[in-house]
């Protein structure tokens, strides 16, 4: 249990000293109270043990602020009151450039019945001891909390925003080194802003907060007032550990990552915007496993509005994202995407100012089974560091003669030279002696940044530099590699975002559960990665499971992308505009309606680098599939690298009647119906094969240029429109006893 700190009074006005001067020998106040005033006084931080102090004593150990953090916590170790004292406190309201002290504005106030009167020097309030404090007022300074850990939580510390604007120029505006835990609750009809009024990040400085409120510790952001926070340094808000969010209504803007929370970040509830001009809406970074054996890195929308606008991906999860809970009574969160040039707010000196050096290397030959590390360095002999490439990407040359397959790697600063080595791609360990191929030592060139290279037994030949063009190549730097499809299927649309610019994009797993979920994105809907190596030593599976809820995808590449497995469970997803609208290693639909429409394949199973590996199939058992595309064009309505297999559901496919390759349902494999409804319009490029209580039929003869509506009967009803194209071929392939009109 906590016990409450003798109540005191600190005050920085020129009648609250007199106050306090005459009360000496009186009984304390209600609380502890720390206030700012514009009244000139000496600069000085008193403090002591005995029941009374005045403002004219000097303390005996006084600290000039500092711009750094840790300079604040200094301050705060040598000027922090006691909990068994009262004291008086004075500070300069005048800024000096030498000191780095801030103008001190009339009005702010901070205050505490179980806590521990806070430090102040020059704008910097520091707290060093567990409780609750009150905010109110404005302030041009900080808030630096360096609270010890504990083992029984009396080091937790809430604030209590009632009505502040907060702003620095200097560090993070509330900064928290250490605590058990940080609450931040906007009190109910108070308005707060927080404002960061430092320049853009040019490098790394571990003085300085990453985000406007920066947190070190698990915190939680709550309350029913608003919190607008705006980033103009790095990030709008940045917590290192666990970040929660509920009831709160938030507004973060940052030219960086709007809310980025490194172990997590969960929303309960809420109305919640988040606004990146250069990078991230949500965004977690660590993949490991806490000292609990907690997962990290996956993001969690339960409940709330939350509503985001990004020049690069909209959430992006180190780990697995979740959206809504399986058999909720609730009706789920609601979720708006708007990726790139679908935000308002993209700016792209922004999404320059955040993005990372990168090389890239190109092969002509699709080295699928090698992974490649590029060995940084100045001198031969000397001491470098390694940097893991991963694949971006196959595309064919101007002219179309030939393929390259893309790789990419981070830049180090500061080096002249490298060595690039291939390793078995089941290797996870770099090293200059045991490798499968190397190359000499290269020269780094200081104007390109793509080097071409082939392989000859365990040499590795660089051929020559050029010019890495996002402008048209599919992929690029910024929020990371534009992704695309799978290398010997299609590869993805030209006509996305240079950087990631996904909906959502995690480096394992996404479940879609319940709520309503909207993207615009200038890339991929939704995309899972396969083959990263997370933090926690497992390899990321990259499956999407669609279980429930309703989602609409706009994009200009992939609508829902699994370099996996894809799975139609249940709920609604309808892909209403896309280059591929579901792409997957294998996809399962198993329940749930799917309709998608794309302008090159709308349901594809590929295989290739970026994938799992395992033979393309698209397997029917349950529910709902529409897809449809257009009748002219190198398109398919459903295209297998490998099988396709209906056990059940109704599929309806609208697209061309196989011509150069084209058709409404392309395999490499062999076409099996053993159950359920396809009716295609169109042609297959492979003859089906069906059985059981499955018949054929030409459900009818010629469908002119205007739309059509299908309407299954019997078990369940389903009805889909067909697009306006001309249809000369329609077959039914269908179990005894459906009914199936069309007209």
């Amino acid at each position: 249990m906590k016990t409450k700190t003798p109540k005191l009074l600190l005050a920085f006005s020129a009648m609250a000293l007199l106050a306090s001067c005459s009360m000496a020998s009186s009984s304390r106040s209600p609380s502890t109270v720390v206030s700012s005033s514009d009244a000139p006084s000496s600069q000085t931080s008193t403090t002591t043990s005995t029941s009374t102090s005045t403002s004219s004593s000097s303390s005996s150990s006084t600290s000039s602020s500092s711009s750094s953090s840790s300079s604040s916590s200094s301050s705060s170790s040598s000027s922090s009151s006691s909990s068994t004292s009262t004291g008086t406190s004075s500070s300069s309201s005048s800024s000096s450039s030498s000191t780095g002290s801030q103008t001190v504005p009339d009005g702010f106030e901070i205050s505490t019945e179980d806590g521990q009167a806070p430090s102040s020097s020059d704008g910097i309030y520091t707290i060093t001891a567990g409780g609750t404090y009150d905010l109110s007022g404005t302030l041009e300074g900080r808030i630096y909390i360096d609270v010890p850990e504990t083992d029984d939580d009396s080091g937790e510390v809430t604030l209590n925003l009632n009505g502040v604007a907060l702003s620095s120029s200097e560090n993070s505006v509330i900064y928290c080194a250490s605590a058990d835990k940080l609450e931040i609750s906007a009190k109910k009809g108070t308005t707060n802003t927080l404002t960061d009024l430092r320049s853009v990040q040019e490098a790394d400085d571990d003085t300085q907060g990453g985000g406007v409120l920066y947190s070190k510790v698990d915190t939680k952001l709550k309350g029913n007032g608003t919190l607008e926070v705006t980033g103009t340094y790095n990030n709008g808000i940045h917590v290192t550990k666990d970040l929660e969010i509920q009831k709160l209504t938030l507004k973060s803007t940052a030219i960086n990552n709007a809310i980025k929370g490194n172990d997590s970040i969960t929303i309960n509830s809420g109305d919640i915007t988040a606004i990146s001009s250069g990078g991230d809406g949500l965004k977690t970074e660590d993949s490991d496993l806490s000292s609990k054996g907690n997962q990290r890195g996956d993001i969690n929308i339960l409940g709330g509005t939350v509503n985001i606008y990004s020049a690069c991906d909209g959430i992006q999860a180190a780990h697995d994202f979740y959206l809504g809970e399986l058999d909720s009574e609730s009706a789920g969160p609601t979720v708006s995407i708007y990726t790139n040039k679908y935000s308002p707010y993209t700016n792209e000196s922004d999404i320059s100012a955040n993005s990372e050096s990168t090389l890239y290397i190109r092969s002509k030959t699709n080295y699928s089974s090698y992974r490649f590390a590029g060995y940084f360095y100045n001198n031969p002999g000397e001491e470098g560091v390694w940097s893991d490439a991963s694949y971006l990407k196959s595309e064919r040359s101007q002219g179309g003669r030939s393929t390259y397959y893309y790789y990419e790697m981070d830049l180090p600063s500061s080096y002249s030279s490298f060595t690039l080595y291939a390793f078995n791609s089941n290797s996870s360990t770099n090293s200059t002696t045991n490798y499968v191929a190397k190359s000499s030592g290269n020269t780094l060139n200081a104007q390109r940044d793509l080097a071409t290279f082939s392989i000859s037994g365990s040499s590795i030949s660089i051929s020559g530099w050029s010019t890495y063009s996002a402008s048209s190549q599919q992929g690029g730097p910024g929020g990371g590699p534009g992704g695309g499809g799978f290398p010997g299927g299609s590869e993805g649309n030209s006509d996305k975002a240079d950087v990631s610019a996904k909906g959502i994009k995690t480096q394992n797993d996404c479940y879609i559960r319940s709520g309503s979920l909207s993207i615009q994105a200038y890339d991929d809907g939704i995309h899972a990665n396969y083959g990263e190596t997370l933090d926690n030593g497992e390899t990321s599976t990259g499956d999407v499971y669609l279980q429930g809820g309703s989602t609409q995808i706009a994009c200009s590449d992939d609508g829902v992308h699994a370099d996996r497995y894809l799975y139609v469970q249940g709920g609604s997803t309808t892909v209403t505009s896309s280059y591929e609208a579901f792409e997957g290693n294998q996809i399962y639909v198993e329940g749930g309606a799917a309709v998608a429409y794309a302008s090159d394949d709308a349901i594809n199973a590929g295989n290739g680098s970026n994938s799992a590996g395992l033979t393309p199939l698209i397997q029917v058992s349950g529910g709902h599939l529409f897809a449809a595309v257009p009748t002219s064009g190198d398109t398919d309505g459903i295209d297998s690298n490998g099988n396709y297999v209906q056990t059940g559901g109704e599929v309806i496919v609208a697209g061309p009647a196989n011509a150069g390759g084209a058709a409404a349902v392309d395999t490499d494999g062999s076409v099996s119906i053993q159950g359920g409804t396809l009716i295609v319009f169109g042609s297959f490029e492979r003859n089906p094969s069906y059985s059981g209580s499955v018949t054929a039929s030409g459900l009818y003869g010629y469908y002119g240029s205007r739309a059509y509506t299908v309407t299954f009967t019997g078990a369940s009803v389903a009805t889909e429109t067909l697009p306006s194209y001309t249809y000369t071929n329609c077959l039914c392939y269908s179990v005894l006893g459906t009914v199936v009109n069309c007209a």
